[in-house]
């Protein structure tokens, strides 16, 4: 029994040491390339560590990456990315990322619910995980975006938590923190709507259908990061934070990350 352990050590040492070189490399190329330590943004193939799950990704061990996500004792794990490099620290889960357009955001009800595109690219993690994880513990909310002229902007709330698809995976808690002006004030308590499950407040007509996107929508929207990806100077339809820039242009880059803050 105890040689069996001793294996087993040995191999989880071994499995360690091998992540950690890989992770190595792959800042010193990051290095290399920016030929700087600063800390930017940069678009590469995420590592991905599922040899045993975490609660959150704060406990993740091996940096920014994808990780076996272990919310209960008894629930299921699935993987999620982990964000351990932002100005705001690590830890997150990244729940939506967008940045060059390849992936469709116009979807259905069920594909928001259970998630679409893959972690290397664009995706959207899924409602069904993303009320699982905040129903849990109490999260907060980071997001990040761009336009096409590379201005920046960061938006933080306290706390955020959506609920189950029997509540139409509401906006129940929102509070932000900082940010210049909140373009998601409106959408608290709201449901969430797809083109296919209307279930905003304009009673005669369908709010994911005019602004070609799933949110959650009230009567209209003031945020709209699932909408379509376009360079435009003022489209409803397009993926946009009204108060970035006090209009509806399109944006170029949008990340939506969640953080566990029971610890």
């Amino acid at each position: 029994m105890h040689e069996q352990q001793n294996a087993q050590t040995k191999t989880y040492q071994e499995t360690l040491q091998t992540e950690l070189k890989k992770l190595g490399e792959n800042t010193k190329t990051i290095k290399m390339l920016t030929g700087s330590d600063q800390n930017i943004s940069v678009q590469t193939k995420p590592n991905t560590f599922v040899t045993y799950p975490v609660r959150s990704c704060r406990q993740a061990p091996y940096g920014s990456g994808i990780y076996l996500l272990k919310i209960r004792v008894k629930s299921i794990p699935f993987e999620v990315l982990c964000e351990q490099n932002t100005n705001f620290g690590g830890g997150w889960i990244v729940i939506q990322h967008r940045f060059n357009g390849s992936v469709d955001f116009y979807r259905n009800w069920t594909e928001y619910r259970d998630g679409f595109g893959t972690m290397d690219g664009e995706f959207w993690l899924g409602l069904e995980h993303i009320h699982q994880i905040t129903k849990n513990r109490p999260h907060e909310l980071l997001i990040e975006i761009k336009d096409f002229y590379g201005n920046n902007g960061s938006y933080s709330y306290s706390v955020f938590e959506i609920g189950s698809q029997y509540e139409h995976f509401m906006l129940k808690k929102l509070d932000l923190t900082r940010g210049e002006l909140d373009s998601m004030y409106e959408n608290k308590g709201k449901k969430f709507s797809t083109f296919d499950r209307d279930y905003d407040e304009w009673t005669d007509g369908s709010d994911a259908q005019y602004y070609h996107g799933a949110w959650w929508y009230g009567y209209s929207t003031s945020s709209n990061l699932n909408g379509h990806y376009q360079n435009t100077a003022k489209s409803e339809g397009a993926m946009y934070w009204h108060y970035f820039k006090n209009d509806t242009r399109g944006l170029s880059y949008s990340r939506m990350m969640i953080r566990d803050i029971s610890n």
